[in-house]
């Protein structure tokens, strides 16, 4: 067991959201804080799952929303505004441009179509562009160089709303800016497919995700080589990668603020200490939403953002 270690607060966004609620939040690739952010009266809606056909959730909301996007480079405020938003349960990136990436979770297909579920807009709000993302998604990280890196739930790979052949079948996705596909991925020799890609982090030198079946950490590299290490820890939500370790945040239940770090090995991860979080205010990181990108696990808390280096921990 390691010490407790208290993340550091890089910003807070309520003194910039007055009566606006967030309702999805992310690291840029610049590794600024975006958070996307409506009046309370539309917050159930973006989340409401009445609607629903074959008992999925719908891909939009009823009706468009008024929405801002801030984003936070730790020095300054950024705000976008949004007019309409069609999107239900929706993520939200600053790509490398400063434009603003919104898509949504859900993307039905009907009649050979395919729902435009992401829509990309100028750092002014101007709308540029909508493209197709798939259903199912799980997250969604850019790249400095552009790349969306788009990883699926069991939903979006095995196929819901109407995909016979979904877009997000091998379980992540790299796609270019206007929306083509540049990259799927298939699982290394020895490893069983994707079924569900339970944490994602594209850092500046590689893509890295842990996925069911198994949990394998499987480091993608700019030509698209993989490397692979055995996992055991199984469930976590989030990952970062240091020089010589990985941490896991994150699992099933009871577990959901766990927190493992382990040693990267000749193909498996060796030596796991467990590492209990907490807030500036004592308070152990058990709610909220944790992102890895590096190795840096940021976790968003109320209107708050926090951050931890694994680079600080020592090495053993």
């Amino acid at each position: 067991m390691l010490p407790p270690i208290t993340l550091t607060q890089q910003g807070d966004f309520a003194e910039f959201l007055g009566d606006l609620r967030i309702i999805a939040s992310s690291i840029g690739p610049d590794r600024s804080a975006c958070v996307l952010a409506v009046e309370a009266a539309d917050v159930e809606g973006v989340f409401a799952r009445e609607g629903e056909h074959g008992g999925f959730t719908p891909s939009r909301t009823r009706r468009p929303y008024k929405a801002v996007a801030f984003r936070y480079d730790g020095l300054s405020f950024h705000r976008t505004e949004l007019p309409e938003v069609p999107y239900a349960f929706p993520f939200i990136q600053i790509l490398g441009t400063g434009h603003v990436l919104v898509a949504g979770s859900r993307c039905g297909y009907s009649k050979g179509r395919a729902e435009l579920n992401a829509s990309v807009y100028t750092p002014e709000g101007q709308l540029t562009h909508q493209l197709t993302l798939g259903d199912g998604i799980q997250d969604i990280q850019a790249a400095r160089n552009g790349e969306i890196w788009v990883s699926y739930f069991d939903e979006g790979v095995f196929g819901n709303h109407g995909w016979t052949e979904p877009l997000g079948a091998p379980g992540l996705v790299c796609f270019g800016l206007e929306g083509q596909v540049l990259w799927n991925f298939t699982e290394p020799s020895g490893l069983e497919a994707m079924a569900d890609c339970y944490a994602l982090n594209v850092a500046d030198d590689a893509t890295w995700a842990c996925y069911y079946t198994g949990f394998p950490v499987v480091r993608i590299a700019p030509d698209r080589t993989t490397r692979t290490w055995k996992n055991p820890v199984t469930g976590a939500s989030a990952l970062t990668v240091s020089r010589s370790h990985v941490l896991h945040f994150g699992g099933y239940q009871e577990k959901q603020s766990r927190c493992t770090v382990q040693r990267l090995g000749d193909g498996s991860l060796t030596a796991p200490r467990e590492l209990t979080l907490l807030l500036p205010t004592g308070e152990p990181l058990t709610a909220g939403t944790a992102v890895g990108r590096d190795s840096i696990l940021h976790a968003f808390v109320g209107t708050g953002w926090y951050q931890f280096d694994l680079n600080e921990l020592p090495v053993w």
